[in-house]
């Protein structure tokens, strides 16, 4: 149920993807099933960093019950594929750079037959040195993962002189944060139907959140026009980022069109957390000091992320961390830089939060240990702290007047939860257990962060019946976006003096 503020009051609508979700009556395009389909398996790299020297599939082609075989010399089209940096082969031609890379696909009457196939195809891999350590990858001796070397991306910001502000600082805190490698673990694993159509065209049903750059991808690796191909998603499933980027459509796709018959793929747990995108491990060096009355003066960080084999949205990423790392709050003297390193570990991408909690984290951290240092309670630290409600932006740019992180700040302070906290401390209960309560504050921006362009766009369109049509290039994936459309619409044109219920 969703709450629709109008002129006349409040009233509750249902949600239109409400019912469906809750009656189960919405289907996961993973279990989509057509007749005559086959089923697709993708063979992945045992190895962290390998040549290729040869792919032989002549066994698996003649078993019978196997359909296609594809290897990179089937695309047609672009061998590669990447949302914004396409430097990730769709089948790897001469090396692998993680496990998990894709080498070869088959499509089989069943499941088992493209299991054995995969097994019947050989690959002769010469193994390479591993880079699983971004700091390891940037020093000068180590392997090129890629022509242009192993730095993705850097990053820097600053303003005011954080060199010589610390010197004037009472209290100084410095440390090093590291954040983990995260997986999105969603519901539905990556999967879907792909279904050759009349004249060349292909239908792809697959989970995805963004259908259009989707068909973009597909249309420069199949080498047919963005029109020719139909992509279909659904608003169920999950994907908090991880989806954003291409997965397995590539292979459904190109298998599909070589048989001439649908391809049903859908990746188990394993092989989703072995060639899926994960959050981006990072190494976060803080520096930041404070007056005596717990101003903050000074505040220099340095991020090192680790965006494993390929780029996807580490850029991007990286951009959004350095944009978060000085959180909420007012600081004069910034000093920042960060950099994107390519790796052989799994391929890190978007995640939910896109970069600014793993700096958020680390700057929490430091108030903490900052409000220790001064003797303060290090909620009211926070809120001396805090933005005022028409400051710029943490780089300077100008957002939107908000007193939000003041409001947040007074609703904690007010919360029973925050004022039993001096009562929840105990003794440890072992070695390894310990309980209490904190609490934390981040400002949080939406999109891809400053100085990006965000994917999408839309437009309203009277049509000939009299009706408003809203075209949008977002994807529904389960995050309300119809509902909260719908609504913004009714609630625009009612302020209007019109009258229109889309229920």
């Amino acid at each position: 149920m969703l709450l629709d503020k109008t002129t006349s009051g409040e009233r509750w609508r249902v949600r239109p993807d409400g019912p469906a979700k809750v009656g189960g009556g919405l289907e996961y395009l993973t279990d989509k099933r057509t007749e005559g389909m086959l089923y697709g398996k993708i063979l992945r790299s045992p190895y962290a960093h390998a040549l290729i020297r040869s792919v032989d599939t002549e066994r698996a082609e003649p078993l019978p019950g196997v359909r296609a075989v594809i290897t990179w010399k089937d695309v047609p089209g672009m061998n590669r594929f990447g949302i914004a940096i396409p430097d990730q082969p769709v089948l790897c031609e001469d090396r692998v750079r993680y496990i998990g890379d894709a080498v070869a696909a088959v499509a089989a009457d069943t499941p088992e037959i493209a299991e054995r196939a995969l097994e019947l195809i050989k690959v002769d891999y010469e193994p390479l040195p591993v880079l699983d350590d971004p700091e390891e990858a940037l020093r000068p001796e180590a392997p090129k993962l890629h022509p242009a070397g192993n730095v993705l991306h850097r990053t820097n910001y600053k303003r005011g002189s954080a060199g010589e502000a610390f010197a004037s600082c009472a209290h100084v805190v410095e440390e090093t944060y590291y954040t983990p490698r995260q997986m999105h673990t969603y519901m539905e694993t990556e999967g879907g139907l792909f279904v050759p159509e009349a004249a060349g065209r292909l239908a792809v049903f697959a989970p995805t959140q963004h259908g259009f750059k989707d068909r973009m991808q597909l249309s420069r690796i199949l080498a047919v026009p963005e029109e020719h191909i139909r992509v279909v998603s659904s608003p169920i499933g999950g994907s908090f980022g991880g989806k954003d980027e291409l997965n397995i459509q590539p292979f459904g796709a190109l298998l599909a069109l070589k048989s001439g018959r649908p391809v049903r793929i859908h990746q188990d747990r394993w092989e989703s957390v072995r060639a899926g995108l994960k959050r981006h491990p990072m190494k976060i060096t803080m520096r930041t000091g404070t007056d005596a009355e717990g101003r903050l003066v000074a505040h220099q960080v340095r991020i090192i992320a680790d965006t494993g084999a390929y780029a996807t949205l580490g850029p991007a990423v990286l951009n959004f961390a350095t944009e978060h790392t000085m959180g909420p709050y007012r600081i004069p003297h910034v000093d920042v830089e960060g950099v994107s390193v390519y790796t052989n570990n799994g391929i890190s991408g978007e995640f939910r939060g896109f970069g600014g909690n793993q700096v958020i984290f680390a700057l929490e951290g430091q108030m903490d240990r900052l409000a220790e240092k001064l003797g303060m309670d290090p909620w009211e630290l926070r809120r001396i702290n805090l933005r005022h409600k028409d400051d710029l932006g943490p780089m300077g740019q100008r957002i939107v007047a908000t007193d939000g992180a003041a409001q947040v700040w007074e609703s904690v302070a007010q919360s029973p939860i925050w004022l039993r906290r001096e009562a929840v401390k105990e003794k440890p209960e072992s070695p390894w257990i310990r309980r209490g309560i904190g609490a934390s504050i981040a400002m949080h921006g939406s999109g891809l962060g400053f100085g990006s362009p965000d994917f999408g766009g839309g437009r309203l369109t009277l049509n000939k019946e009299g009706r408003i049509e809203a075209a949008f290039g977002y994807e529904e994936f389960g995050q309300g976006l119809l509902a909260s459309l719908e609504i913004m619409l009714c609630w625009s044109i009612s302020s209007a003096g019109q009258t229109i219920s889309p229920w």
